[in-house]
């Protein structure tokens, strides 16, 4: 982590440390009452790769040749600044069958400690709460004891099977209706979160998550990895997937960072991009 990246946009380049990058931006601070900033994150490859099948798993997994602990880090960060995490069933579905990537955030590792530290420090709970979206609300219950800890609810349509929104209330699982349909409008949900007093919502999900974020207008920045490698493959996912976004969603690049020690054999751009409204 002490090795430099450089600084490639805005202009003057220059080298910064890659500890406390996003860190510094203090994200819990840019949501207002009323008004959360919300926020996504991916790492991908030059070809569009963010997740890919493979023969000895039921689940899409991040490649193992893009995952790295640099990008990790800065993904650890922005984490640090939520005060609520924006998932989806599927997620709790891999680790009931032990295909998550990972628990989610904060870290407890000793390298995260100062993130812990940072999040005390500004008066935020030691763990984000959590937002499950969820169409289907196939969700293992056993999967969410691990996060107990913290505040679950579950956020789909108005059109959900009661039968199962009724198992979760039973087993203390807030559910939240936003939308008419079966799935999750992200306008509504944003407005219930905001109306719960969230200021800082971190999307930590796939490609239909960061859809429902587009498709309703409410995504705020994005924070794209893009490591200097060609994947191919004929099964995989890219950032996002869903009906067409017309118009297209724009977004204006705010910054650039280049960072030449990760991953192995290759580099890895940090990028930074703002939601350009009209």
């Amino acid at each position: 982590m002490n090795k430099p990246i450089t600084r490639l946009y805005p202009l003057p380049s220059g080298e910064h440390t890659l500890q406390g990058l996003y860190l510094a931006q203090a994200l819990h601070e840019l949501g207002s009452p009323g008004k959360p900033f919300v926020y996504s994150n991916f790492i991908t490859s030059l070809d569009g790769r963010i997740a890919i099948a493979s023969e000895d798993r039921a689940t899409h997994q991040v490649p193992a040749a893009i995952t790295n602990p640099r990008d990790w880090r800065l993904y650890q960060e922005l984490a640090g600044q939520a005060d609520l995490l924006i998932t989806s069933g599927r997620f709790f579905r891999q680790t009931e069958i032990d295909e998550a990537q990972d628990v989610l955030p904060i870290s407890t590792q000793a390298d995260y400690a100062d993130i812990r530290e940072w999040r005390s420090r500004y008066g935020l709970t030691p763990q984000p709460d959590i937002v499950i979206l969820s169409r289907s609300l196939a969700i293992p219950l056993e999967s969410l004891e691990a996060y107990r800890d913290r505040r679950i609810m579950v956020v789909t349509g108005s059109a959900a099977d009661p039968g199962r929104v009724g198992q979760l209330r039973a087993a203390g699982i807030e559910v939240l209706f936003a939308g008419s349909g079966h799935g999750a409008d992200g306008g509504e949900m944003v407005a219930k979160l905001a109306d719960e007093g969230y200021r800082s919502l971190y999307a930590i999900s796939g490609p239909d998550v960061l859809h429902t974020l587009l498709e309703a207008r409410v995504l705020d920045r994005l924070y794209l990895t893009t490591t200097h490698q060609l994947l191919a493959g004929d099964v995989f996912d890219t950032l996002t997937r869903g009906n067409l976004l017309e118009p297209a969603f724009g977004m204006q690049l705010s910054s650039l960072y280049l960072d030449t020690h990760a991953p192995s054999g290759a580099s890895q751009w940090f990028t930074m991009f703002e939601a350009r409204r009209s």
